[in-house]
């Protein structure tokens, strides 16, 4: 506070020193001058400050407008519009700035304005406006609202549909029974491709195996010893040897033709059969095992009980439930009560076998 009370009297007590010591350097400068020529020559000296302060400030501004000049002109070669925008905000820019200081340099002038026309007719436009959007957000709720009715009279229709085509217990068990059929028939689709790569081993294996191979190149050295007559040799270990070889052969192609036989009727429940190229003698046993199969009629399923009892009381307990008129599922189910746990698991794990039973069954009846 007390620095604000003093600076005033500190700049006046400048400004009259200021004012002495030049009155007193002009006065030195020239000892023939008075007082009354000193002050002449002050005032002399404050309008030729005031002269050129006037045309400094003169070129500042026609220097300031050939500069803008030159810079508007270099935007225009490039983007007119953008120069054209920047024009107009400088335009804008210099007539606030003019609006601000022309009123200050200008006197007072009280001017009374009445403002009551203005307000009326704006607030009358305010009003139309008001009443307009109004009645537009009438007619959308109107709208609205009758959209809403009819999306709401759809919805019960849909529903009402819904609850006369069918019950969520039905739509629930009917979705458990596909997903069970879907995963029985991917376990199916496994079990037949892990079979038929097994088939496809066993017949390259087969194919690779020949005589020649087994044997090498001891037909060959008999001959030559044959020719060359030497001494007695007892070739009757070799000779065995030879013959539980063709027999270890001989059981490996059975093997082979067995499994061969085992794997064709549930390969052809998916996908093509596999065309497998055998020898003579291959096919010629696979004739000799169709033919004592059908000789016997017995079903392969029953190859898997031991006891001829359990036999004969799965074919009872199968034409019981053929007798009462079960699916292939409901005929699983009995089946795996009937038997028991250890001899039902026989029946869980071969499906297609059991299908393959009663579809026999059916036909002999």
């Amino acid at each position: 506070m007390k620095a604000n009370a003093l600076r005033k009297p500190l700049i006046n007590t400048a400004v009259v020193l200021v004012f002495f010591i030049v009155l007193l350097s002009i006065s030195i400068a020239n000892p023939a001058t008075t007082a009354l020529g000193s002050f002449g020559l002050i005032i002399l000296a404050g309008l030729r400050a005031l002269q050129l302060f006037v045309g400094l400030s003169i070129a500042l501004i026609f220097c300031l407008a050939f500069l803008f000049a030159i810079f508007f002109g270099a935007v225009a070669l490039a983007n007119p519009d953008t120069a054209a925008r920047m024009y107009g905000e400088f335009r804008q820019t210099l007539a606030a700035w003019l609006g601000e200081i022309i009123p200050a340099c200008k006197k007072k002038t009280q001017q009374h304005v009445n403002l009551e026309p203005m307000r009326q007719e704006l607030k009358q436009e305010l009003q139309a406006d008001l009443a307009a959007i109004q009645t537009q957000l009438h007619a959308t709720r109107e709208l609205l609202g009758g959209k809403i009715e009819q999306l709401s009279h759809r919805i019960d229709v849909l529903e009402t549909m819904t609850t006369q085509m069918a019950n969520t217990g039905e739509v629930e068990a009917l979705s458990k029974e596909v997903k069970g059929a879907v995963a029985s028939l991917a376990g199916i689709e496994g079990a037949v491709n892990s079979m038929k790569v097994c088939v496809e081993q066993t017949a390259q294996q087969i194919l690779q195996m020949s005589p020649e191979k087994v044997l090498g190149d001891v037909p060959e050295r008999l001959r030559t010893l044959e020719q060359h007559q030497p001494k007695v040799i007892d070739i009757t270990p070799l000779e065995k040897d030879i013959a539980v070889m063709q027999q270890e052969l001989a059981s490996v192609r059975e093997k082979a033709d067995k499994v061969l036989l085992a794997a064709a009727p549930e390969t052809v429940l998916v996908q093509e059969p596999v065309l497998v190229v055998a020898e003579p003698e291959q096919v010629a046993a696979q004739q000799v095992e169709v033919q004592t199969g059908s000789a016997e009629e017995e079903h392969r399923i029953l190859s898997y009980f031991d006891n001829h009892a359990d036999k004969q009381r799965f074919i009872e307990l199968a034409d019981a439930a053929l007798e009462k008129g079960l699916n292939h599922k409901q005929v699983i189910d009995y089946l795996v009560r009937g038997l028991g746990q250890q001899k039902g698991k026989i029946i869980s794990s071969h499906p297609s076998l059991i299908k393959d039973y009663i579809k026999s069954c059916r036909r002999n009846d």
